[in-house]
């Protein structure tokens, strides 16, 4: 006889409780102990910006606009700040009305449960691929705590996105015997979620991997062609969920040095070869010591292990298990290796440099090994299932696997930081010293709005962590940085067109005065070159070897020029007084006259900025603040132009006299991709409402299956179990499937002839 109802649903219990436990344990110190966090990027990319959103939410508002990082940005469509992820917006409400010191602890928490939901999934995937509860646990285990995971903590970004594959992976499997509208609805809930995960390229990873999922299904006859259909609208529902991510991104992108990223990504970069030897010795080239690492490129794409066992487990299943559920995860494993090793290999020298730019910007194989990893653990547990040992032996297997995972994996540099060690930025020090951080906020906030800040031969992390400390700067660290305002500074340092982050080198470009930049952070060894040019006056000696300067020629945050000229160089070019716009501007002559120019900031606010104005004359209102589609301007209460002036920056032309100028950022895309998203949320929630609110949502094959269990054993399907699971004689009973399934349907649903 089969298990009954109760019995499944504890033991389904017990397996999501001990997922749970695997995900949090393997990363138990960052999660339980302040004193560590996930390493690099985790920092230096993600918490300053989710840092941004918490401050604004605990001001009461939503922001779209960082005016810290690179003379103003559109955070809102930068897709790395993952504003729009339901998860990362409930931590940044908590920690804004609580404490911003545990927005850290938070994000690594809803990462860690990803990874657990992940898990789940991944298990309920295996079974469909015809394993049992002991060796699809085991599977899981593999994907949670595993190469990808394991090494990519640093990007939170990547893990949100790859933690959904396994359930858009199930939903195409659900879909292959017939249209059930709840599994299409979690399968564009499953895509949508990975593109609000915030990084582009796993994201690539799992919409292509889940429709080479549904083509390889028909061409080895496990379903029918309609399957492919099924999974490209839940592609289209993914993409309309994530909308409100989606469309700005795309607007962002086009207006950003992202468009030239092929030009950097060169060849197209991958995973050396050598990371292979990780999936036997993780630890061959001393990736787990930073001091001994002998490896080539970076050490969080030099580890791909997934246990030992799990290695013998899934050449076990390539070599002996002849279904075609194992044919199905060889092509997915092999698809997933030639990707992930991008230019290492021939074919893929051959096809990238044909490949559209639009489509080459977006790939980095290097991010793309969770393929390998999700199919590498669905054959471990197909070996673990093709044994011919007692369930519990199976189980015991899993146990072993996740003690070698952890005592492999976890607390290593990849997925773990010291802050003690490396104690970066806060709201209250940098790098540690709270003196330091004072120090240049004390000189910076002598304005309003606050001075900006620009490094010589300094810490990248002044330009990375601006939205943190508070202390405006000039400069930025993104790939999605605006294409004008790199222009602009390429007077101040040589590159190419697609670098995003240029520290000052040319110290005496006017340039850094037209950008508002009263105080300049360099090191010792560049501190005697500022003190040769007149305009720097040295201030005074920072912590960590740097030195303070003032800028004494800065320009203004806004002021007035009587000169415009249209289109043209900055050479012999007095910012002062003559504007370069993109197009001809009239200046208005109304006729009356003015007793001086001055313009006095009366309210400035991330999206929105008040501006009281004094002209002697007709002029054009030059504000060092980016240019950027949805920015609005008033004056006097009428609507006026926004000029795109000297390069990057905004222009407004106003008569002469006094005048009340207001300016804030209202893109239009903003509530259009919100319509969207909002709209096919309710959609997804309606087919779901309907697949799995009623009995009837099957597909004849599962219902046929259904009737056949019921018949052989007399037992319905207990909580937690496929539709066709419960018989082992029927479904598991020495591997591969007996012959005592004879429907043919069925047969073919199982992977057999």
């Amino acid at each position: 006889m089969g298990m009954q109802p109760a019995s499944l649903k504890r033991r389904a219990i017990l397996i999501y409780l001990s997922l749970l436990a695997d995900a949090v344990v393997f990363f138990y110190k960052p999660l339980f102990n302040p004193r560590y966090s996930f390493p690099w990027d985790f920092r230096g990319v993600q918490l300053p910006m989710v840092t941004f959103l918490t401050e604004q939410l605990r001001a009461g508002r939503f922001p779209l606009w960082n005016p810290f990082s690179y003379c103003g940005y559109p955070v809102f469509a930068n897709i790395e700040a993952c504003f729009f992820h339901p998860l990362v917006l409930a931590c940044a409400f908590i920690s804004a009305h609580t404490s911003l010191d545990s927005l850290p602890m938070l994000l690594e928490w809803i990462v860690v449960l990803q990874i657990f939901a992940g898990g789940i999934a991944a298990c309920y995937l295996f079974r469909e691929f015809g394993a049992g509860w002991a060796s699809a646990w085991a599977g899981a285990i593999i994907f949670e705590t595993g190469g990808y995971f394991a090494s990519r903590a640093e990007h939170i970004g990547a893990i949100m996105a790859v933690a959904w594959m396994p359930l858009a992976w199930l939903a195409v499997l659900k879909l292959r015997g017939g249209f059930r509208s709840g599994w299409l609805a979690a399968l564009g809930a499953a895509l949508g979620m990975s593109v609000l995960g915030g990084f582009p390229q796993p994201t690539l990873a799992v919409f292509v991997s889940t429709a080479l999922l549904s083509l390889v299904l028909v061409v080895l006859r496990l379903s029918r062609a309609r399957l492919i259909a099924w999974t490209a609208a839940g592609c289209v529902l993914g993409i309309a969920l994530a909308a409100i991510q989606f469309i700005p991104t795309a607007q962002l992108e086009q207006h950003s040095v992202a468009k030239y990223r092929a030009g950097w990504l060169g060849t197209g970069g991958g995973l050396y070869w050598q990371s292979l030897v990780s999936l036997l010795l993780p630890n061959h080239y001393g990736i787990f010591d930073m001091s001994r690492f002998h490896g080539p490129g970076d050490i969080t794409f030099l580890y791909l292990y997934g246990s030992l066992a799990g290695l013998a487990l899934a050449a076990m299943a390539l070599v002996l298990c002849r279904t075609r559920y194992v044919a199905l995860l060889g092509v997915m494993l092999l698809f997933g290796l030639l990707w992930m090793l991008g230019d290492k290999t021939p074919l893929w020298r051959a096809l990238y440099p044909i490949l559209p730019e639009r489509v080459r910007i977006g790939i980095h194989p290097e991010y793309c090994y969770c393929i390998f990893t999700l199919s590498f653990a669905g054959l471990a547990a197909l070996g673990l299932q093709f044994m011919r040992v007692p369930e519990r032996m199976r189980y015991a297997v899993g146990i072993i696997i996740a003690i070698d995972l952890f005592l492999a994996g976890s607390g290593r540099p990849m997925n773990l930081a010291s802050l003690k060690a490396e104690p970066g930025v806060t709201a209250h020090a940098f790098d540690g010293s709270v003196e330091l951080l004072q120090e240049v906020r004390k000189y910076t906030s002598q304005a309003y709005p606050p001075w900006r800040i620009d490094t010589v031969d300094a810490n990248h992390m002044w330009a990375v962590a601006a939205p943190i400390t508070g202390v405006p700067s000039a400069s930025g660290v993104s790939p999605l940085a605006l294409e004008n305002i790199i222009q602009l500074r390429l007077y101040l340092h040589d590159g190419h067109r697609w670098g995003w982050y240029y520290p000052v080198e040319k110290i005496e470009s006017p340039v850094l005065d037209l950008m508002n930049v009263r105080y300049v952070i360099s090191s010792d060894k560049a501190a005697a070159r500022l003190r040769l040019v007149p305009k720097y006056r040295d201030i005074e000696s920072l912590p960590y070897g740097q030195q303070l300067f003032e800028n004494t020629a800065a320009m203004p945050r806004f002021f007035l020029v009587q000169s415009v000229r249209a289109a043209g160089t900055f050479a012999d070019v007095d910012f002062r007084q003559t504007a370069i716009t993109e197009r001809p501007v009239t200046l208005p002559d109304s006729g009356a006259l003015g007793v001086g120019d001055q313009v006095t900031v009366v309210h400035y606010e991330p999206d929105s900025i008040d501006l009281s104005v004094q002209s002697a004359g007709p002029a054009l209102l030059v504000a060092s603040e980016n240019y950027y589609p949805g920015w609005k301007a008033w004056l006097d209460g009428k609507a006026t132009e926004i000029y795109l002036t000297d390069i990057a920056f905004r222009g407004v032309a106003v008569p002469a006299g006094s005048h009340r100028l207001r300016m804030e950022f209202r893109p239009a895309v903003f509530p259009l991709s919100m319509g969207i998203s909002l709209v096919t949320a309710i959609a997804l929630l309606m087919l779901w409402r309907a697949g799995f609110s009623r009995r009837g949502d099957l597909s004849p094959l599962h219902r046929r299956f259904r009737e056949l269990r019921q018949a052989d054993a007399g037992v319905g399907h207990g909580p937690g179990g496929p539709p066709h699971a419960e018989r082992t004689d029927i479904y598991y009973a020495g591997w591969p499937p007996s012959t005592q399934c004879a429907d043919p349907s069925i047969r073919r649903s199982l992977g057999l002839p």
